[in-house]
């Protein structure tokens, strides 16, 4: 079977450590639950490395190297604007898009998302459901 590689990307520093972990879970849990895919997903979820509750780093650096290069090695990217302004979260957008990896975004909900982060996205989506819906059709099938 197929594998596609998937980096769930989205604000970290500015959460807590349920608020990051929480929506990611949802996502592994509603794509690998609820569809027969014809393509096995595999998820990278930042959180399972490193995080803001347990420190096992040196360096923001390692960090972001670590992430980074996970995000390289990916498929596809689903975003999730809980914090527009992170900044880890536009530079991994902007990584995947300089890489042509597709993005599709959720989470706007009217918040002030600058319009670039946005442009980067091959799809935006007005929920939860529609991003995993569509995930599945187009990337998974």
């Amino acid at each position: 079977m197929e594998k596609v590689n998937i980096y769930l990307s989205g604000g970290m520093g500015n959460l807590s450590f349920e608020e990051q972990s929480k929506w990611r879970q949802r996502i592994i849990d509603a794509i690998n639950n609820n569809f027969d895919c014809e393509k096995k997903p595999y998820f990278f979820n930042p959180v399972n490395y490193y995080n803001f509750t347990e420190v096992r780093h040196r360096s923001e650096r390692e960090i972001m190297e670590f992430d980074l290069n996970a995000l390289r090695n990916s498929d596809l990217v689903i975003v999730n604007f809980n914090d527009p302004k992170s900044i880890g979260t536009a530079m991994e957008l902007m990584l995947a898009k300089e890489r042509n990896i597709p993005i599709i975004g959720f989470g706007v909900n009217g918040q002030a998302v600058h319009p670039w982060l946005l442009e980067c996205c091959t799809r935006i989506c007005d929920s939860f459901r529609e991003m995993a819906e569509h995930v599945v059709a187009f990337y998974l099938n």
